[in-house]
């Protein structure tokens, strides 16, 4: 079993990738003590800290859960697209995440505001296309992961045999020595 991350490793890595503190920053603040007080050498120390097992796999489950949480989920997404088509226009005014463009203008009976809200239209194929929905995405063949490959050998071997056969040492022609070698391929199927 692994050991844990000590107080100050903790404290370091969430200061350097939650706060967005540099490393000599992160690692001072830590409570890490360097006798030169110098900052190099702070960065140093961090970058030496930063290649333990323990404290890189501490770095990577951070950034992960970091990652997660900016990102949007895809019900978030399709909530927005949907509730772009569903609020009437007359209810989008300059102030909603809904308002794409606002157009300020100043006449003679005062400023007027225009509002142009989300295509709603975009919104529908947008969705759809996060569904999955879209048929002209589709490729018929996409299903089939041995397409590559057959596609592969069927040009290989076209190529072998509109290829002029070599002379060698008086082979006949078509003796599979005086042919040009095929590329092996490697191939793997992964789920």
């Amino acid at each position: 079993m692994s050991r844990q991350l000590t107080t100050k490793q903790k404290r370091f890595v969430e200061n350097h990738i939650n706060r967005g503190m540099s490393i000599a920053e992160s690692v001072r603040r830590a409570g890490y003590a360097v006798k030169s007080q110098r900052s190099e050498d702070y960065g140093s120390l961090g970058c030496r800290i930063l290649k333990t097992e323990r404290v890189s796999a501490y770095v990577s489950k951070l950034r992960e859960k970091q990652f997660s949480k900016d990102v949007l989920s895809i019900s978030e997404k399709r909530s927005f697209l949907a509730r772009a088509l569903r609020t009437p226009l007359n209810q989008i005014d300059e102030n909603s995440d809904l308002a794409q463009e606002v157009t300020i203008s100043e006449g003679v009976n005062g400023t007027s505001r225009k509002v142009k809200a989300v295509d709603k239209l975009r919104a529908i194929e947008l969705d759809s296309r996060i569904a999955g929905d879209f048929h002209a995405d589709r490729n018929e063949n996409f299903s089939n992961p041995f397409l590559f490959l057959v596609t592969l050998g069927r040009e290989q071997s076209q190529a072998i045999q509109n290829a002029r056969p070599v002379e060698t040492a008086g082979l006949p022609a078509s003796h599979p020595a005086s042919l040009p070698d095929a590329i092996p391929i490697d191939a793997e199927l992964v789920e």
